[in-house]
């Protein structure tokens, strides 16, 4: 990659060892950054990290706030946060049990909530800095058989937003990316398209994707690094649809 949008930058991404947070890793590093891979697979964010010359790794849960804080405190300098780390569970609110419902609400919301509480001091006090949150169509149209990813999504849209208006005048930008069916393994591993329906991923693909066809992780990222970079410097509190037309409709 010839552009070196992120030189001299520092971009911590949580959910980094796979999925979009792995993509997110390859690409801004490759756009030069140092990228700080955080996730609480820590073998594989490690193995991430050997891959990628400039990259640190840390074992991270973003539900636990205590330890999220004490990794961004550990760090000289955060220029970018790329908040990745994501759970599904696909059903209805009566199938949904009180501890799934916690479960997909302190990963997909609270742990957003939890990643930039620790990063916005520090964006603040150096004067700027980038957030970008990971929320999906379905935070913004909902999706059958899905009511807490949709609620949690819709919630990340909604904090982005916030934290835009509250801290545009210390140059802090903050948005969003919403993807639609992308090949990653949180969507392999589950319901859609998992082992007991093979075909429910190309029926949800022909449903709602105008382009036809299942995205990849790498297309989520190159919105990722647009948002993140100083190419993006007059946009903050948007969500960019990465659906292939889904929301479109």
């Amino acid at each position: 990659m010839d552009t070196e949008r992120f030189a001299g930058k520092v971009a911590l991404i949580t959910g980094a060892a796979s999925g979009i947070g792995a993509a997110s890793a390859r690409r801004l590093a490759a756009e030069g950054a140092q990228v700080i891979i955080c996730d609480r697979n820590g073998t594989a964010a490690q193995q991430l990290a050997d891959e990628l010359n400039t990259a640190r790794a840390f074992e991270l849960d973003v539900t636990d706030l205590e330890r999220t804080l004490e990794v961004v405190d550990g760090l000289e300098r955060v220029d970018v946060l790329v908040s990745a780390a994501g759970v599904d569970v696909c059903d209805t609110v009566p199938n949904t049990s009180p501890e799934e419902w916690r479960t997909i609400l302190d990963v997909d919301l609270t742990g957003v909530y939890n990643s930039c509480r620790a990063v916005l001091p520090r964006f603040v006090a150096q004067g700027g800095g980038a957030i970008v949150t990971i929320s999906s169509a379905i935070g913004t149209v909902g999706e059958r058989n899905r009511s807490a990813y949709c609620a949690a999504k819709a919630g990340v849209e909604n904090l982005t937003r916030a934290m835009a208006l509250d801290h545009g005048r210390d140059g802090v930008r903050a948005n969003c990316v919403a993807p639609g069916l992308i090949d990653t393994p949180l969507i392999r591993n589950g319901k859609v398209g998992g082992e007991d329906d093979p075909g429910a991923m190309q029926a949800m693909v022909d449903r709602h994707h105008a382009l036809g066809r299942i995205g990849q992780p790498s297309e989520v990222a190159a919105a990722i690094a647009f948002l993140a970079s100083d190419d993006a410097s007059f946009i903050t509190g948007a969500v960019l649809p990465v659906d292939a037309g889904w929301t479109a409709q």
